[in-house]
């Protein structure tokens, strides 16, 4: 260990008390739209519940940190198999998002879940301390300085899972090349899912260990939720001889994007779906539709219609594979904007057309290789949108094309598999 290294560390953590308060301003500010982001501060500072310590004490303890859904997504398959192959093992997951926090995954009582403390010493190793974990699996990007260092004096094995690098986050770390390699050189392997990956990984590290294991994400199991009024909502909206359109997990200004290219379709019998990704924009959506002058319903009311409105607002949590599930033809979001899409895997896991925008970079390696299969429907201008809306619509349903999503779906899947006997080792 440097004596650089040490420096970095000591700036790194001035840094951050210096910026603390701004940290928390940020969750207040938050909290307006999301009220959950006001609790359990003690625990994003390191302070959990007596009880939980005291139930956790002696136990053999795999920590997770799954910072949001698609983290917590990511990590459920290596979950299931870990717990039933450590029948004695408790499973600690840490998030940083209460949505996170709050998403649904295996009912076990040997499951259990906080937020994660901030990167600062003291918290870091309150967290540690009060839960002694035999290992650390980091899902995905979230490379925090002290919390590696702290991991590695405690002689805790960390693992970097499921691990991606976007060229944003590429270009960061390399802009700080000697702290990020002493940094991940703290990690005892770096799991990841692609090629690309393992060459941008390895311009930033001299790890050794590095390891292409596949995306977890092609094990997750597709959950619907059972509560889904499908027949109500089919009867009250008369959505049943619709063709149906979904735009899943839009986000900001792609919404008026999509509204923009349907509004000249001339497609009487059309509906669009349209589900943003984050709750607190439900009525900022709304308020867009009405302004088009779209004939509208919302998920939240479920009152009866005389004919089927031209956009639904999925104004609810939980529920966008139904809404897929639905579809005809699914626009994915994120893809539009730069927000680098949301997860192509679940509309293509239900056979259908998925159309993608330009925007890739979450999930590049999954949509490059689909489009080069011809699985997926992209475009690059939005000009363009209308047009393949139209030419997806009109067109049939392809078995070929449906054999053709499960063939590559398999082929890909596994790696929760192969991530759980490299876990194996360090227990």
């Amino acid at each position: 260990m440097t004596k650089s290294y040490l420096m970095n560390i000591f700036i790194y953590q001035i840094i951050t008390y210096l910026f603390l308060p701004f940290v928390f301003l940020r969750l207040i500010i938050r909290a307006i739209k999301q009220p959950n982001y006001l609790c359990t501060w003690d625990e994003r500072l390191g302070f959990y519940s007596k009880k939980l310590i005291a139930s956790l004490k002696n136990k053999n303890i795999i920590w997770f940190h799954c910072v949001s859904v698609g983290e917590t997504n990511a990590a459920a398959p290596l979950i299931k198999i870990l717990l039933n192959k450590y029948p004695k093992h408790h499973i600690l997951i840490t998030h940083s998002t209460p949505t996170g926090k709050d998403k649904t995954i295996i009912n076990s009582s040997r499951i259990h879940r906080v937020y994660l403390p901030f990167d600062i010493k003291l918290s870091m190793n309150l967290f540690l301390d009060s839960f002694h974990p035999s290992v650390g699996l980091i899902f995905e990007t979230e490379i925090w300085p002290v919390m590696t260092y702290q991991c590695q004096k405690k002689d805790i094995p960390l693992l970097l899972m499921n691990a991606r690098l976007s060229e944003k986050s590429l270009n960061r770390y390399a802009s700080i090349k000697n702290f990020s390699e002493e940094v991940c050189g703290k990690f005892k392997m770096i799991c990841v899912q692609s090629q690309e990956d393992l060459r941008s990984f390895r311009k930033i590290t001299k790890l050794n260990n590095i390891v292409i294991t596949g995306n977890t994400k092609f094990d997750c199991p597709l959950s619907k939720n059972k509560d889904f009024p499908i027949k109500i909502l089919k009867k009250n909206l008369k959505l049943a001889k619709q063709i149906i359109l979904v735009a899943g997990s839009t986000r900001q200004g792609e919404e008026k994007i999509i509204l923009d290219a349907i509004k000249n379709l001339d497609i009487e019998n059309l509906t669009l779906i349209l589900v943003p990704r984050h709750p607190q924009r439900f009525k900022e959506i709304e308020r867009l539709i009405i302004k088009n002058k779209f004939s509208f319903a919302t998920r939240s009311n479920m009152q009866k219609y005389n004919q089927a409105p031209q956009v639904l607002l999925g104004d609810s949590m939980g529920e966008l594979l139904n809404y897929y599930d639905l579809a005809d033809v699914v626009i994915l979001g994120g893809s539009i904007k730069n927000f680098g899409a949301q997860n192509p895997i679940e509309p293509l896991s239900l056979g259908k057309k998925v159309i993608i925008g330009p925007s890739i970079f979450n999930f590049k390696d999954i949509i490059q290789k689909a489009e080069k299969r011809k699985l997926i429907f992209r475009y690059h201008e939005h000009k363009k949108l209308n047009s393949l809306i139209k030419q997806l619509v009109a067109s049939k349903k392809n078995i070929t094309h449906q054999q053709n999503i499960k063939y590559f779906l398999k082929n890909e899947s596994g790696a929760s598999k192969r991530l759980a006997d490299i876990v194996s080792q360090y227990l």
